[in-house]
């Protein structure tokens, strides 16, 4: 079952997030960072809070952009001290489409993206990667991140109305869909980008299971009942949990 969700930056100035909530949308992707300088997004403490108080499930987004070619633990690290701990149910993205990063080659760019996403799982978020089409096919190794990341991919007409066309989703090969720029929301003036989630909830619950395996929670192959038997017997996709565990734990292990 999919949900509807926004994600939104200081463009959007003030939101009221009750009429939001009230109009359906069950989540929203924050802008928190700027790029460039590193200083909060100056609505993002207003939009978290608002996400709070209207039950919306959070998530925030960091562009990858110059700052992260020069040092992506940094950037990462600075984009940690601006959440302060604050609870992200849907996660960090990577916003992975700059034309600056484009020019670094495929594996470069993977390389940055394993390295922040590794600093923000150390800081025990869930991390996603944030692209589009092009970029999904042509710079970025997916054999090195499609195990272990969901995709939330971008995909819209070019006569974008804010209505979904279905001709275009990426529900293949994405867990979650920005399917129109040009959106109308209740509360929010102009326009806001529109997405649809397919199976992050999904992905979350493989995830969290997955850490809880590899801090041993879930017993073991040796274990009576084993780690298999515990995990189908409350209602988990065993194989897929497990592959999880493998990737996180190749990731972690991996120079």
């Amino acid at each position: 079952m999919s949900i509807q969700g926004i994600d939104v930056s200081h463009y959007q100035l003030n939101i009221d997030w009750g009429k939001v909530a009230a109009s359906g949308i069950k989540f929203c992707i924050m802008k928190a960072m700027y790029e460039s300088t590193h200083k909060p997004d100056e609505f993002f403490e207003k939009n978290y809070q608002g996400c709070v108080a209207n039950g919306l499930r959070k998530g925030a987004y960091i562009f990858i952009g110059s700052r992260s070619i020069q040092n992506p633990k940094e950037d990462a690290e600075d984009f940690l001290n601006i959440l302060d701990g604050r609870t992200l149910e849907y996660g960090i993205w990577l916003d992975a489409e700059s034309t600056k990063v484009a020019a670094l080659g495929k594996q470069k760019i993977t390389e940055i993206l394993l390295a922040e996403a590794e600093v923000f799982e150390r800081a025990k978020y869930h991390v996603g990667i944030y692209t589009n089409p092009n970029w999904y096919k042509n710079y970025l190794d997916i054999s090195r991140l499609k195990d272990r990341y969901p995709f939330w991919v971008a995909r819209y007409p070019a006569i974008d109305t804010g209505v979904m066309s279905m001709f275009l989703s990426p529900k293949g090969y994405a867990e979650a869909w920005q399917y129109s720029s040009k959106g109308s929301v209740p509360g929010i003036k102009g326009n806001v980008d529109l997405d649809v989630d397919y199976t992050y909830d999904k992905f979350i619950i493989e995830y969290i299971q997955a850490e809880q395996v590899l801090a041993g929670k879930w017993g073991s192959a040796n274990t009576k009942p084993t780690r298999k038997e515990r995990l189908e017997a409350a209602g988990y996709d065993y194989d897929a949990v497990q592959r999880k565990v493998n990737a996180i734990y190749k990731a972690r292990t991996s120079k």
